[in-house]
């Protein structure tokens, strides 16, 4: 029995190694989940963003035309001065209000693509560490195996 204790402690090493290595797969792969899963959200809001802005115009357009309806209602010419002010405040106020909604919506996408860079990051570190521990545990299973000083 005592050939066969080297073979348990290089098999015990190396099974300790694999481990390491996997564990660090593992959180390879979920860093890259995560990092996919924010890149999804990203894209998300920004489609969110964008649905968002058109709905603001149609909504402005709808807004403009009763206007204009009103005043011609009331009686005054529609191409008057106040009448073209009135339509220009509507148009502008509608667009700041979607221009406001993309940027909200494309800062939050940056933010969701950056973390998802930290994700990989994290991943990437994770599967060193792995690495990193499964030769450390291999180095010191080979440090503190003494049977290669003994004589045979």
């Amino acid at each position: 029995m005592p050939q066969a204790l080297p073979y348990l402690y290089i098999a015990a090493a190396a099974a300790t190694a694999g481990a390491a290595i996997h564990q660090g797969q593992v959180q390879k792969n979920y860093g890259q989940y995560q990092a996919d899963q924010a890149e999804a959200d990203a894209a998300a809001q920004k489609g969110a963003a964008q649905v968002e802005a058109d709905r603001i115009r149609k909504q402005a357009k709808q807004q403009r035309s009763e206007a204009i309806a009103a005043l011609a209602g009331s009686g005054v010419d529609v191409n008057s001065s106040t009448a073209l002010k009135i339509d220009q405040d509507i148009t502008k106020n509608a667009e700041n209000d979607a221009y406001l909604t993309l940027t909200g919506g494309a800062n939050q996408a940056a933010r969701l693509n950056a973390a998802a860079g930290g994700y990989r990051q994290q991943g990437s570190q994770a599967m060193a560490a792995g690495y990193v521990g499964a030769g450390t545990s291999l180095l010191s299973s080979a440090g503190n195996y003494q049977g290669w000083k003994k004589a045979s």
